[in-house]
């Protein structure tokens, strides 16, 4: 038998029950001990009455374990995640905030070299001045998108990560369940054998 996870879900809910169940068994050890004939036997039986409500109880304590355990490292996991993508946001954001400011002073700088030259008599829309403020505008302008484009890379980067770590929480509490199922499934296997047993002998009365 395989647990999807609706299914195992519903199993988990009622999960507190096995230590119900194995207390009640462990109660039976003082009726057995009473009824078993002779004090060896007894001895015998008691323990293997408490063998069985450990069993019981261990079951359910180990799946609910492993899945309390997977869903609290998925809960870590997607907190994780949303701070990774907040974080994108905020290079993005910082990285057009730090190439406008880089544009206004680059802006402010070029303004300031053309009212010099303007004020030494120098023609500032002729020849080589002219070429000279072109190229200097080009490279301001270049390294404003070289700000913006690290600013992407950063994001993308932290986007990717928000995507990884997101789906190691989810596979953390799928592994979480199938561990619980699995536990279930062996837990309730054995303690069915060992009832089997103990009721072919006469341990329940």
């Amino acid at each position: 038998m395989i647990f999807d996870e609706e299914s195992l879900q519903k199993v988990l809910s009622k999960a507190n029950n096995f230590t119900a169940v194995g207390a009640a068994v462990l109660g039976q050890t003082a009726a057995v001990t009473a009824t078993a004939a002779g004090a060896a036997a007894a001895s015998t039986a008691g323990m293997a009455v408490v063998g069985l409500g450990t069993t019981i109880i261990g079951t359910g304590v180990s799946a609910i374990g492993q899945a309390k355990a997977g869903a609290s490292s998925n809960a870590v996991a997607q907190r994780n995640a949303q701070i990774q993508m907040r974080d994108a946001q905020l290079a993005t954001q910082n990285a057009e905030f730090n190439a406008k400011i880089h544009e206004k002073q680059t802006d402010q700088r070029r303004r300031a070299m053309i009212a010099k030259q303007g004020a030494s008599g120098v023609e500032v829309g002729d020849g080589t001045n002219l070429l000279a403020l072109a190229e200097q505008e080009f490279v301001d302008d270049l390294n404003a998108q070289l700000i913006r484009r690290g600013g992407a890379i950063e994001s993308q980067g932290l986007q990717d990560q928000a995507v990884l770590t997101s789906a190691s929480g989810t596979a953390s509490r799928s592994a979480g369940m199938a561990g619980a199922g699995a536990s279930l499934l062996t837990g309730v296997g054995k303690a069915g054998q060992n009832y089997q047993t103990l009721k072919t002998q006469g341990a329940f009365g």
